[in-house]
């Protein structure tokens, strides 16, 4: 020990980092031992502490076990000699208990014939309260002791203990007792079986928490701490405490209970839920932000909500949180914008508040957001169109617009209408009808018929209104009065306003001017009569042309077959051939022109509901020759589906002539494909006939495409005739057709046919 001493202090002469470090760092006292041996030395002042000389023999009868342990990990992991940067506290087992603040300073071998590990005391403080301090302590605790005595199985508890199990003050219980009344609710860990069943020696250290039922048959939850005194491998004595933790528990438990509120309230809310830090990262969010914004929790805690804020909203929501933070307000709620993950904005009224700690410091942010993306969109839309309403309302100066009260009383009256009827807005809103601008004569008309109609007697401004304030729609043809007394027809739609209830406010009238629209129409009856006379000539001149050249033709191609009976020498005349020709071709044209005539006296209501499919197989099967002999591919793609309006010899020429082209102006330089599709729009069956043939040159051939007798590709066989009679077939059927073609690419036919 003196060696180690005289080790120290030659140290202390020789290094003057370790002098300095005892002036600064030993104020308390000097503790030195060699790390080898663990013999220790302690200087005078912290020696004051100890009882006797026997704790300065070896350090680990000054530093408690666990301590001890940790200086020596910190002394093994050290790779350098001399002051130590971590501070270190030791309990050392002085009589009061003490635990000092240290430093420590180690010494390498070659500064010193010891590897020493000196640590300068710098701080004492008790860790042990006086007994008097404990007993007070433990009373405001609520902590009780209890002692079990082995010999006679008794336990005696203290006051405190007493009070907690709500027995009498100074109560000897009997082990089954005590032991009865901890195991109340049933509760065994095993420690309690050890006592029942006697066996103290096995008895170890334990702390549990129990629900003992007390005299007023209240359940209470308390601490149970035994503390066993062992020797010889045997249990002398058993000491322990009680505490009353049954206030602390029902916190917990209501604590527990709030926070199991707060978690299904956030994470199973309809409307979005998050926490945000202070810095604006989100800290938690719950499955509803996710799905409205498209983001997964994992990428929510890697952004911020400035990341995903609409620009424009920014700064109103960091300048409302600031608010926020410097105590300003209590919450904040705004509409504002988010960037769903997909680009798009997604509106969402957002409610803030702030989390406090114990020191009213802000922890994080509550934020939950309402998705009101519909609800924005449409209000957007509505201003749109009331806008749009104002404007039209205002631009339309030649269309009356008067809005009314329930009672008919003028309302509003529009640009247009002032222009239309003379009166300026003031002379009229808020005191004349629309009475004032109507015949009075055909007002009474109609009100004879809808009172009829209605079964009830009507006012003449009811009449006005009457199938608005119903509900239902009504335009008709009405005349207006000028101001100056001059009449004119309209064209008035009259509805009715209605509130967000579905309540009737008032009716709005929109009235068009009819002068000029009921002057073409009168032009255009006395053109449509014009029209039909001349027509029913020509088509009476047409069937007597077609009669008589029919009986001409008849005589000239039997008078010709006599000559060649009678006379058939005369046939050798190099004329007769072509005689013979055009007499042929003579009664083919008159063919043509009867069935043009035949074509154009079919009327609706011939027309019978057939599905084209039908047809379209019918002409490919009639063309099987032509196909064969050209390898053609012919696909037909239309459904039985839907039925159009047809008669049934037009569409069986139709398809046949389209189909039979496509395959006879074919391309010399490929296989010829033909496919036939269908596709409906509105009221019409749109079929599509394309090929890959010779193709149509469009500019130059187009505007005679459908004319009779054009030809275009210089086909023998061509006559010019099966378009013109094939486009007027299908427009006989109310029905159109289309032609798109490219030269040496193809031709698609695009027919249109009403839907039966």
């Amino acid at each position: 020990m003196a060696d180690l001493k005289k080790e120290v202090y030659s140290i202390v002469r020789s290094n003057e980092a370790l002098f300095e470090f005892t002036q600064n760092h030993a104020l308390e006292g000097l503790l030195c031992f060699d790390i080898e041996s663990g013999s220790t030395w302690i200087n005078p002042k912290l020696a004051s502490h100890f009882r006797s000389s026997a704790y300065t023999e070896n350090i680990s009868s000054i530093v408690c076990e666990e301590d001890l342990e940790k200086l020596l990990k910190t002394i093994s992991s050290s790779s350098n000699a001399g002051i130590q940067e971590e501070e270190i506290v030791l309990k050392i087992k002085s009589e009061s208990g003490l635990s000092v603040r240290c430093k420590l300073f180690l010494s390498k071998p070659e500064e010193s014939a010891l590897a020493l590990a000196i640590i300068g005391c710098s701080e004492l403080y008790e860790d042990t309260p006086t007994p008097s301090i404990r007993k007070g302590l433990r009373e405001i605790a609520q902590i009780g002791t209890w002692e079990y005595d082995i010999s006679n199985h008794v336990i005696r508890l203290d006051a405190t203990s007493s009070s907690i199990l709500q027995v009498s003050e100074g109560s000897n219980l009997s082990l089954k007792d005590f032991l009865y009344l901890l195991n109340a609710e049933g509760y065994d860990d095993g420690h309690i079986s050890e006592f029942l069943n006697g066996n103290v020696n096995e008895l170890i250290d334990f702390e549990h928490e129990y629900q003992i039922k007390t005299k007023d048959g209240k359940g209470k939850w308390i601490k149970l701490i035994s503390l066993p005194y062992t020797e010889d491998q045997k249990v002398k004595i058993v000491h322990g405490l009680i505490q009353d933790v049954d206030d602390r528990n029902k916190e917990l438990y209501a604590l527990a209970l709030k926070e199991e509120e707060f978690r299904q309230t956030f994470y199973f809310a309809a409307n979005g839920m998050a926490l945000v830090g202070l810095e604006g990262q989100w800290l938690d969010v719950n499955k509803s932000v996710c799905d409205m914004l498209g983001y997964t929790k994992e990428e929510f805690l890697k952004i911020t909500f400035q990341d995903i804020t609409h620009p424009e909203d920014l700064e109103k929501d960091l300048e409302l949180l600031t608010e926020l933070v410097n105590g300003e307000r209590q919450s904040y709620q705004m509409e504002k914008r988010y960037f769903h993950k997909n680009g798009n904005i997604v509106w969402g009224l957002l409610s803030v508040s702030m989390v406090k700690n114990d020191n009213g410091e802000p922890i994080h942010f509550v934020s939950q957001i309402n998705n009101i993306t519909q609800r924005k969109h449409a209000q957007i839309e509505l201003e749109q169109t009331i806008t749009r309403l104002q404007a039209i309302r205002d631009a339309t100066t030649q269309v009356s617009i008067i809005e009314t009260d329930t009672k008919g009383i003028i309302q509003s009256f529009n640009k247009g209408a002032e222009n239309l009827l003379g009166y300026e807005s003031a002379e009229v809103v808020q005191k004349c009808t629309l009475e004032i601008i109507h015949d009075a004569n055909e007002v009474e008309k109609r009100q004879i018929e809808l009172s009829e109609e209605l079964g009830a007697s009507l006012t003449p401004m009811e009449t006005l209104i009457a199938y608005a304030r119903m509900g239902r729609f009504e335009t008709r043809e009405w005349t207006y009065i000028r101001k100056n007394g001059t009449r004119f027809p309209v064209l008035l739609s009259v509805t009715s306003i209605k509130d967000k209830q579905g309540n009737i406010t008032g009716f709005l009238g929109v009235a068009v001017d009819m002068t000029k629209i009921k002057e073409v129409e009168n032009e255009i009856k006395s053109i449509l009569n014009i029209t039909q006379e001349q027509n029913e000539r020509l088509l009476n001149f047409a069937h007597i042309v077609s009669h008589n050249l029919r009986s001409h033709s008849s005589n000239i191609f039997m008078i010709l077959q006599l000559i060649t009976m009678e006379v058939p020498e005369s046939t050798e005349n190099e004329f007769f051939p072509f005689l013979e020709s055009a007499a042929k071709n003579l009664n083919e044209t008159i063919g043509h022109l009867t069935e043009v005539v035949t074509m154009n006296e079919t009327t609706q209501e011939n027309l019978v509901p057939l599905s084209p499919k039908e047809f379209i197989d019918k002409a490919i099967n009639n063309s099987k020759g032509q196909i064969l002999d050209t390898h053609a591919q012919v696909t037909n793609l239309v459904g039985e589906k839907p039925e159009i309006q047809g008669i049934p010899a037009y569409l069986d020429s139709i398809f046949f002539n389209f189909i039979n082209n496509a395959i006879k102006y074919r391309s010399p330089d490929r296989t010829p494909e033909v496919k036939v599709l269908s596709e409906v729009k509105n009221d019409f069956l749109s079929i599509f006939i394309s090929d890959n043939g010779l193709g149509i040159n469009l500019a130059k051939h187009g505007e005679k495409l459908f004319g009779m007798y054009k030809t275009f590709h210089g086909n023998k066989d061509a006559r010019g005739v099966g378009l013109f009679i094939t486009k007027n077939q299908i427009e006989a059927m109310g029905g159109t057709v289309e032609v798109s073609s490219e030269v040496n690419q193809g031709t698609t036919f695009h027919i249109r046919f009403r839907l039966a």
